[in-house]
């Protein structure tokens, strides 16, 4: 019995970690591919072809790259490949959540953050996608975890190695670089040190001993962070001095003019709509209320936490102009480990009340099952209501998930996705009719990267997208879509995938050019998004 008592923890740890894994792999490419992830494919592609400076494909993103390319995504399953090399960070971050909900509050925390990162929707959504943030997320949480390590023992070699994590978490993704200060933030909240009183000659030195306690772990840290940086830097500027093209950074959606948008209290709605839809509004309040007892009970381990979950969203929330979930993602790690702590804290805090007036050895039982018992239920009403109907939907139905507007917008309904061109290709290579063994399809979309991961081998395909006209617009005119007319005329027929309704309506296709349109099916973009036509185009004669 005793065995199988010290069993128990490690069985919930690997049920954790399977069951979570199975929720992101499974039936993995259920959402066609979103524009960010073929880009990121592409790259990743390229990314061990070292006759280039990586500095020409980094994006901020560099270590993602070579990450994605390490599998070798090709072929028919370049998505499902890409996809699941962020699954398996995600072990990494449930378990460095875990690992660090343990250092922070004790070992009855680390269950329940394992299970709340497994579970979570706003992780298994963005887990099952081949984007950067997970595996920065994995890195960043690791990062969390060996600082811990070094406050607890400041050496050199544990500081070489919490370096080399903080490093490759910002060479994942470089909206990371606030864990480089957790190190620091660490020691100073938890190390052990005494605080100094009020004064500056106490805080003078205070700051001394600080500095003689945990210097060679820090420049350690530094050290590695300052080599990388060094490299970087030195491959920036080459490629600069060439003349080619660098991205450090990808400033897309950064804010062009910082305003009072940029300030997190302006920001506090977009916060509350990803909590609700993609956490819970129920657990999402339980989990404000329940800080405010972890911070009332173990202060420190939560400031450190919070510290942990602000050094991430707060550069993201900062630059972006607009505010997506993704950016946010790569801190649900913390907020794992913060659902841990609030366990034990509102777990001892119950079991303290229900054993008042009995003796230490009693309270300290009922507080161990009053924080087992509290996870328990939080867990299971919260996992039955609201995570596990999300989770399975993922990967058998996403096209009915309730997500914040911008997430609907990029992954669903609007142009930034392969939805209904993904199902337009499958119709036409089922249904088409042949050119001896080739199928002649044209693609006229406003991004022409994605659909290539949906042409078969059979298909004599080409694309023509809005970036090869003035102002980026696609011409009102079909006579000017040159790569179509140019089709048209090599091919008897040719299929068109169209993704402009406004301009080729399906119940009214063009009657006075050059072309004959004759409508095969339609595909609607779920979620009240945009109609893709797939129609069967012939030269008049």
């Amino acid at each position: 019995m005793p065995s199988a008592k010290r069993s128990l923890p490690l069985l919930l740890v690997v049920a954790v970690l399977l069951g979570g894994f199975a929720l992101r792999v499974h039936n993995a490419d259920a959402v066609p591919v979103f524009v960010d992830e073929y880009n990121h494919i592409r790259r990743a592609q390229a990314a061990y072809d070292f006759s280039y400076n990586p500095m020409e494909i980094s994006h901020g993103k560099l270590l993602f790259y070579y990450w994605i390319g390490l599998f070798d995504p090709q072929g028919e399953g370049t998505l499902l490949v890409s996809r699941w090399a962020d699954a398996l960070a995600s072990l990494l971050t449930c378990a460095a959540a875990g690992g660090a909900a343990k250092l922070l509050f004790g070992r009855r925390a680390l269950v329940p953050a394992m299970a709340f990162y497994a579970l979570v929707p706003f992780a298994v959504f963005f887990d099952r996608t081949a984007l950067a943030d997970p595996l920065a997320g994995a890195l960043a949480s690791l990062a969390a975890w060996s600082s811990l390590i070094v406050v607890r023992r400041p050496t050199v070699r544990r500081g070489l190695a919490a370096g080399l994590l903080i490093t490759l978490a910002v060479l994942a993704k470089l909206t990371t670089a606030g864990v480089l200060a957790l190190p620091v933030a660490g020691a100073i909240v938890l190390g052990d040190v005494a605080w100094p009183r009020r004064d500056w000659t106490s805080v003078r030195a205070w700051i001394g001993a600080l500095w003689r306690r945990y210097r060679r772990a820090w420049i350690a840290v530094g050290g590695v962070f300052t080599l990388a940086a060094a490299v970087v830097l030195a491959l920036t500027l080459e490629s600069a001095i060439n003349g080619e093209n660098t991205y450090l950074l990808d400033t897309h959606l950064v804010q062009q003019e910082p305003g009072t948008n940029s300030l997190l209290v302006e920001k506090w709605g977009d916060i509350r709509d990803r909590g609700e839809t993609l956490i819970s509004a129920p657990l999402s309040l339980v989990m404000i209320v329940l800080l405010v007892v972890l911070l009332w009970r173990k202060p420190r381990p939560a400031i450190y936490a919070l510290a942990w979950l602000l050094a991430i969203w707060i550069p993201n929330l900062a630059l972006a102009d607009d505010v997506q979930s993704r950016y946010l993602m790569a801190g649900v790690g913390a907020l794992a480990a913060l659902f841990g702590g609030e366990m034990v804290a509102g777990g001892a805090l119950l079991g303290d009340w229900i054993a008042r007036g009995r003796d230490e050895l009693a309270r300290a039982r009922w507080r161990h099952w009053a924080t087992a018992g509290l996870a328990s239920v939080i867990l299971v009403v919260w996992a039955v209501g609201f995570a596990l109907p999300f989770d399975v939907k993922a990967s058998t139905d996403p096209a009915s998930l309730k997500l914040p507007w911008r997430d609907s917008h990029d992954y669903f309904n609007y142009i930034y996705n392969a939805w209904g061109i993904r199902e337009t290709m499958a119709w036409a290579d089922d249904h088409g009719e042949r050119v001896g063994d080739q199928l002649p399809v044209v693609a006229v979309l406003n991004h022409c990267g994605p659909v290539n991961l949906y042409v078969e081998e059979n298909m004599a395909f080409r694309c023509q997208d809005r970036w090869a006209f003035p102002g980026s617009r696609m011409p009102s005119n079909v006579e000017r879509w040159t790569t179509l007319i140019n089709a048209a005329k090599q091919w008897p027929f040719v299929y068109v995938v169209s993704e402009y309704p406004a301009i080729v309506p399906p119940d009214d296709p063009p009657t006075n050019g050059s072309l004959n349109w004759d409508l095969q099916t339609t595909f609607d973009r779920p979620q009240g998004g945009l109609t893709i036509a797939l129609w069967r185009v012939t030269m008049k004669h």
